[in-house]
């Protein structure tokens, strides 16, 4: 295939880019070109802003592709610009969303375990931008609403959770493993122990790629996901005895966190107050989601880490001795809080 990537040097794309290329379809990348990984040689490279529309326009004018994997459109005005300007001259629009649009009381957990792809009412949504909600997950809530109701390419769209894996941007999964490094208790508030579905970057790229092999996923909107639930102690508890320890938790309620001065933004990476659940069978049905075991794969992402530090630390981290502070307070001195 001839497939352009747009934002293919970062995490899930560049996995997908390498995929594609050990088969050997010819693949662009669309991006700024700030970041050049080792395979830069065997892709075509369009240099540019997606922000700038007309320069965007005129990079794509006149170019056909198989397919055009998107990874970086979090706004309705970005894939009605990619529609515009392809229209007529790709097979397919494939757009990377994610299950952050169940969020913001587009699903409710509660009542609603498992839930599908079809939980959102498009009907009850408009492109508004309503206050204290994630713009992330409204702006990508925005761009499937649009592609249903208006998109005149093929297309298919993929969800995905909090994708885990080497060198995560998002620095999620180092939130964990440094705290499993200090060998001190980690907090565990019960309001975020919710039960919940990740997945390996390299598993949601290999997916990706058997999603464009089938033809029967076009026009549709599909989760994909690793198949073993998970809570935040059997998230935890992986970590930590992947590093050869066991995890020594505090279950400290939330409002008693966040009474620490430093601690009022805590809430570990993961963590969700409902169960949050999605029904794989649509996905598994139609091309079969293939993942390799927990165990293994987490095992390797933290083996990773270990030869691959980040030099920032952790969100929060720099309050780690207020969070143990707080675990001997409150094992110790626990008649304070009441």
């Amino acid at each position: 295939m001839d497939v352009l990537i747009i934002g293919g040097t970062g995490y899930i794309g560049k996995i997908v880019t390498e995929l594609l290329l050990e088969r050997s379809d010819n693949v662009t990348i669309f991006s700024r070109g700030s970041s050049r990984p080792h395979w830069w040689s065997q892709v075509e490279h369009i240099t540019g802003d997606r922000e700038d529309t007309n320069g965007f326009a005129r990079s794509l004018k006149g170019k056909r592709f198989d397919c055009v994997i998107d990874t970086q459109a979090f706004k309705k005005e970005d894939v009605e610009s990619v529609v515009d300007i392809l229209q007529g001259n790709t097979g397919r629009y494939f757009l990377v969303s994610t299950g952050s649009v169940y969020l913001e009381g587009g699903v409710d957990f509660l009542n609603n375990c498992p839930y599908n792809e079809d939980s959102v009412d498009w009907s009850t949504i408009d492109y508004s931008y309503p206050d204290k909600l994630d713009t992330y997950a409204i702006g990508k809530r925005h761009c499937e609403k649009w592609i249903n109701e208006n998109c005149s390419i093929p297309y298919t769209i993929v969800r995905i959770p909090a994708v885990m894996g080497e060198g995560d941007p998002t620095g999620r999964i180092w939130w964990w493993i440094q705290r499993a490094r200090d060998g001190g208790e980690l907090i565990l508030p019960p309001q975020s122990l919710g039960s919940f579905r990740t997945i390996y970057s390299g598993d949601a790229a290999r997916n990706f790629i058997r999603i464009l092999d089938s033809p029967a996923t076009i026009n549709q909107t599909y989760y994909v996901a690793m198949p073993e639930i998970m809570d935040l102690n059997r998230w935890s508890n992986s970590i930590w005895n992947c590093m050869g320890s066991e995890c020594s938790v505090a279950y400290i309620p939330l409002d008693i966190v966040r009474k620490e001065p430093n601690l009022q933004g805590y809430f570990p990476p993961m963590g969700r107050p409902f169960n949050n659940i999605h029904d794989l069978s649509k996905s598994e049905d139609t091309f079969g989601i293939v993942t390799q075991p927990f165990d293994q794969w987490i095992k390797s992402v933290v083996d990773w880490y270990a030869d691959n530090s980040p030099i920032e630390s952790s969100a929060g981290y720099g309050f780690r001795s207020d969070e143990l502070n707080l675990v001997n307070r409150w094992k110790n001195h626990w008649d304070m809080f009441i």
